[in-house]
């Protein structure tokens, strides 16, 4: 009975307050009815490049070479486009947005700086990322007016909680602020939990996990979600087991930043991610930014479809990724890419040039994995590394993994680099994330 109100209240809300997201939503489903999502994306390639070149100072400057003719911008002319790098978004932010679109259509976002300085960038507001995240949860059986869990770093302001209580009511949304836990702020969250019954359980990687160890090392039960949703960092699979086994629900990893909040994500049959190929595009490419075969690691470049207020074409992210050249079995005709495992500088150094990239630590330390609450490995100046990292077993136990994964790096790096481990009581945070490596090498 609850849920049917539930229902209705937000089918008149999108219906008569906010009509524009409700035909937004009708046409990003139908976009999955298309015939051909490729043509379709570079449809919107196309407008978005020349949107681009017209209204924008830094697009004009940076193409002004590129003679595009009145079909505008074909395929083969979109991967000879110079990618936008991170250096050059944070230089020219004035410049690249567009001068035509009015300051009520968009809202400005930074990110954290966890990986170098922080960037901003605007958001289009008349394309708001909403109905991709419906079409994500509707993949999982979850509607947008049932109840959600969320577990954010910090609390958030009083008056952005009202607003969101509101704009939600009836269906309750319940937060946990992870900075600072103590056991009656968990114990509070977990009655809560129980008491509203969510359907998703929300929030970065780490912070999730964090709950999940605080579960089973308690032996406390919570409502079972349909599905927990996890991002914002790589995803080790030894993590999504305990969380899978704390929270009695199974975990859909999802690619997205700050940038472009929703790029790719799992479905119920984890295949790797769906691309959102309706409303991004994603290259892999090598170091002279060409395109490389499915199924092989490259860096990415991102162009976000649907921001006409600060376009980003062919963004070099700084993240690493690939194409998967299977189909998977669900049905969704959305191309699929492997879960991403770190950034090009998530990596260990050595002095001889050798580089450790952070899908390879991951897969070399997975298994000890739920030995420890937290870790993160630390790289000096001097190309020493520490792995500091925060016991969850025996102290003993822990050590002994913490010590076997030094080995195995020290074997890994050659020998050229001094690693230790060290126990610490937390891992210290400057940004919302935790990033797995910390390098000061220049």
């Amino acid at each position: 009975m609850k849920n049917s109100f539930s229902k209705a209240v937000f089918s008149f809300k999108t219906k008569f307050v906010d009509p524009k997201l409700e035909e937004l939503n009708r046409r990003t489903a139908a976009n999955l009815q298309t015939e051909d999502l490729s043509d379709l994306n570079l449809k919107k390639r196309k407008a978005l490049v020349n949107h681009a070149f017209t209204h924008s100072e830094f697009y004009k400057r940076k193409y002004q070479k590129f003679d595009f003719s009145e079909a505008g911008v074909s395929n083969d002319d979109f991967l000879k486009l110079p990618p936008l790098t991170r250096e050059e978004l944070r230089e020219n932010f004035s410049d690249i947005k567009t001068k035509n679109v009015s300051e009520s259509d968009h809202r400005k976002a930074s990110t954290s700086g966890s990986t170098g300085f922080p960037i901003s960038v605007l958001h289009d507001r008349r394309h708001p990322e909403t109905p991709i995240r419906w079409r994500i949860l509707d993949w999982w059986g979850i509607e947008p007016w049932e109840n959600q869990a969320f577990v954010y770093r910090y609390k958030r302001p009083f008056l952005k909680r009202l607003r969101n209580s509101l704009l939600w009511w009836p269906t309750k949304r319940i937060f946990l602020a992870a900075a600072d836990l103590n056991e009656e702020k968990l114990n509070k969250f977990v009655r809560a939990f129980n008491r509203i019954k969510p359907t998703l359980l929300q929030g970065y990687v780490d912070v999730i996990f964090e709950f999940a160890l605080y579960l089973l090392d308690n032996n406390i039960k919570i409502h079972p979600p349909k599905m927990v949703w996890v991002t914002s960092a790589p995803l080790f699979e030894e993590q999504r087991k305990l969380m899978e086994k704390a929270f009695g629900a199974p975990v859909c990893d999802q690619y997205g930043n700050t940038e472009i909040l929703l790029i790719a994500a799992e479905c119920p049959e984890q295949n790797g991610l769906h691309i959102m190929q309706d409303t991004v595009h994603i290259e892999f490419v090598d170091e002279n930014n060409q395109l490389v075969p499915a199924n092989t690691n490259g860096k990415i470049l991102l162009t976000d479809l649907t921001n006409y207020a600060f376009p980003l074409i062919r963004y070099e992210i700084g993240d690493e990724g690939k194409y998967l050249d299977h189909s998977c079995t669900c049905g969704i005709p959305l191309p699929l890419m492997d879960n991403v495992r770190g950034r090009q500088s998530m990596n260990i150094q050595t002095p001889s040039g050798l580089r450790i990239r952070g899908e390879h630590l991951m897969a070399m330390f997975n298994e000890y994995m739920t030995a420890f609450k937290e870790i993160q490995l630390r790289q000096e100046t001097d190309y020493s590394v520490c792995i500091n990292y925060v016991p969850r077993i025996a102290h003993k136990e822990a050590k002994d993994a913490a010590q076997k994964m030094v080995q195995m790096l020290k074997k890994r790096s050659r020998s050229e680099i001094e690693i230790k481990c060290n126990k610490i009581e937390h891992i210290e945070r400057k940004t919302t994330k935790t990033p797995l490596i910390v390098s000061y090498l220049g």
